[in-house]
């Protein structure tokens, strides 16, 4: 039976109370006040670090257990990360939507340029997660594009996508203009992944930067942040839709936790900002502090360890003002416009935001709960009463990457209920009902006539574009560059599982066919023959627009 480690002691009374961070009456989940009194952030520091080492104790750490737990979480990142033609599909996908754009806008010095951002840009995503992709109109960073021009951005591009899922090319086409940032969803068939695309996302862009710069200072960030990422996901606590952690929370919690050992692993992030957060200061000072870490020797499971008992010993402290702060690399005090976080982890770029800001009060009760389990199933282990192969399971499922993402689905953003929004959403609603129908008219002619083999529909053609790595960034007109594997894990002692073959058609896997283009100008693979259809004066309007321009 398993012993869960004790919880650490309640703290003593605040030695430090501060009446803007307090609310006398009841607790509020969107805001997180607290009617708890605000700490001074050196007796919330010296609080954190005792709770810290009176769990580590309780949970009982035997040496001699922590290389069969290093392998066991090495063999995961092995086995969960993506594999070089989940990176090609990615960077494909790039230049095709690269193609698109200069089809829909034209090309004025370069731009617009299509970018990724995200897990994709950070190497941290897995083989199901979504891309997420930025079309951008400059390279200045300070550019501010208006609302209504990235509404009317993804209008456009939901048009044209729209006609290519009639083509069978893309599903789940949606637009949602009236979210506070606009998006279009939409999944690409041959492959099966999700695409997001905003406009103009250059704070995103940057933060992704930033973050596989970082990773490129000691390889056990990367690791271990896939690692936490993955239990989460397969926990249901990373999902700041359902207001538990976004990934850039965790991500940032782990760069914190390496920011704080003895010695430290990672530098302050205020030493790697001081010259600014463009690609090319960040990556300056970023050479300045290679083999930062060298001389801390700790493995990934110790790490891992730690880092489970750091944040579930902070637990009571939390509503108290504790802050983790990447910038400071220190846990700090602060309060937010809205009170007291429920979990609170600063944005080192923008120091008055909070990336855990979505979690709810409900929500946070429910990552304390997951990382007191973890603890007590890392606990069982050191003790013997559990073997690894429970451990893989009760820490990370089934290891099926297919678990580590939600199904398929359109994110919908804030919306506007007044009657005229209501109105206008109705709208959008008939009209991708009108859409989708030639679609699914389509696939089952497609699938009756091909019975009872299966047959894929045609994918995008693949455009050539610059073989260059690094990060998706750029201070001037650019070809995007292509993410390539870090080569983290595939150098392990480990072997790595034989991936089958994609059974669709995707964009690497495709037989030679002949290329023809499609209404919208996109190169498209002939693959026999397709459902005949008639154009909708929709379609005749979209051409003779595009032939005047």
């Amino acid at each position: 039976m398993a012993t869960p480690p004790p919880s650490p002691p309640p703290p003593p009374p605040p030695p430090f109370s501060d009446a803007s961070g307090t609310d006398s009456g009841s607790e509020s989940d969107e805001s997180g006040e607290s009617e708890l009194g605000v700490w001074d952030s050196q007796d919330l520091r010296s609080h954190a670090e005792r709770n810290e080492e009176q769990l580590l104790a309780a949970m009982s750490v035997d040496p001699g257990r922590l290389p069969a737990l290093n392998d066991l979480l090495l063999e995961v990142y092995a086995v969960l990360r993506p594999k070089p033609v989940d990176y090609e599909q990615r960077n494909a996908l790039v230049d095709v939507f690269n193609k698109m754009a200069t089809r829909i806008f034209g090309n004025d010095n370069g731009f617009p340029v299509v970018q990724a951002f995200g897990s994709f840009t950070m190497d941290l995503f897995t083989p199901k997660s979504d891309l997420d992709l930025s079309v951008n109109f400059s390279a200045e960073v300070e550019d501010q594009c208006p609302r209504k021009k990235k509404m009317k951005v993804v209008r456009k591009f939901a048009k044209v996508l729209y006609s290519l899922q009639r083509d069978g090319i893309y599903c789940g086409v949606l637009p949602v203009v009236s979210a506070k940032v606009p998006i279009v969803n939409v999944i690409d068939r041959g492959t099966g992944i999700e695409c997001d695309i905003t406009v103009e996302n250059k704070d995103g862009m940057t933060r992704s930067m930033i973050v596989k710069l970082i990773s490129s200072l000691d390889e056990r960030f990367q690791i271990l942040s896939y690692l936490v990422k993955t239990w989460a996901k397969i926990h249901d606590v990373n999902s700041p839709t359902a207001q538990t952690m976004s990934s850039m929370s965790i991500i940032s919690l782990v760069a914190f936790h390496l920011q704080t050992r003895h010695p430290p692993i990672l530098p302050a992030f205020s030493a790697l900002l001081k010259d600014g957060s463009d690609f090319a200061s960040v990556e300056k000072n970023i050479l300045l502090f290679k083999g930062f870490g060298s001389t801390n020797k700790e493995s990934v499971a110790e790490l891992f360890v730690t880092l489970m008992s750091k944040l579930l010993s902070v637990e009571s402290l939390w509503e108290h003002g504790l802050c983790a702060s990447n910038f400071e690399a220190s846990w700090i005090s602060k309060t937010w416009k809205k009170g007291i976080g429920n979990l609170s982890v600063e944005d080192f770029l923008d120091r008055s935001q909070n990336f855990a800001r979505a979690v709810g009060k409900t929500q946070m009760q429910k990552i304390c709960t997951c990382l007191l389990d973890c603890a007590s199933n890392l606990t069982d282990f050191m003790k013997g009463h559990i073997d690894t192969s429970k451990l893989k399971t009760r820490l990370f499922g089934r290891l099926d990457p297919n678990d580590l993402v939600s199904r398929p689905r359109p994110r919908r953003g804030k919306r506007d209920l007044s009657p005229e929004g209501r109105r206008g959403i109705q709208q959008r609603t008939k009209r991708a009902a009108q859409h989708e129908e030639p679609s699914r008219q389509a696939d089952a002619a497609s699938a009756s006539a091909s019975a009872p083999a299966m047959v894929m529909p045609p994918v995008l053609h693949r455009c050539a574009g610059t073989q260059s790595s690094g990060p998706q960034f750029v201070r001037k007109p650019w070809r995007p560059f292509r993410i390539v594997p870090s080569g983290f894990g595939y150098g392990l002692s480990i072997r790595l599982p034989v991936r089958a073959p994609h059974p669709g058609r995707g964009i690497l896997g495709r037989a030679p066919g002949d290329v023809i283009q499609s209404n919208s100008g996109v190169q498209l693979v002939k693959r026999g023959p397709t459902p005949s259809r008639e154009t909708s004066a929709e379609e005749e309007q979209v051409q003779h627009n595009e032939q005047k321009r």
